[in-house]
């Protein structure tokens, strides 16, 4: 696979709730990095590639919950990688100030 990203990823451990449609429930796993355009969720529980997913998470201790949706970009037996989709300012901010 060849390295398309544009933006560093920063190693991390948060909680994050992800769901993959209105009737699914959120499930809650953990991201393991994250950057400006998005972040790797480690999962047993991957959407399909292409996939929209929304999901909410505090980046860090005491930081603003972000909540937007992800567009899953590749699955591996280790979880998903998610390209935020349409990020607002205020969410852009909070994901820039803890990288």
């Amino acid at each position: 696979m060849s390295e398309r990203r544009t933006a560093t990823r920063k190693p991390v451990r948060f909680l994050v709730q992800h769901q993959s449609s209105t009737e699914a429930g959120y499930e809650v796993d953990y991201a393991s990095d994250l950057s400006a355009g998005g972040m790797f969720i480690a999962s047993r529980a991957t959407p399909p590639r292409h996939a929209t997913v929304h999901v909410q998470f505090a980046p860090a201790k005491d930081a603003p919950l972000v909540s937007t949706f992800a567009r899953v970009t590749h699955v591996t037996p280790n979880g998903f990688g998610a390209e935020f989709v349409s990020l607002d300012p205020d969410a852009a901010r909070v994901i820039s100030a803890t990288l």
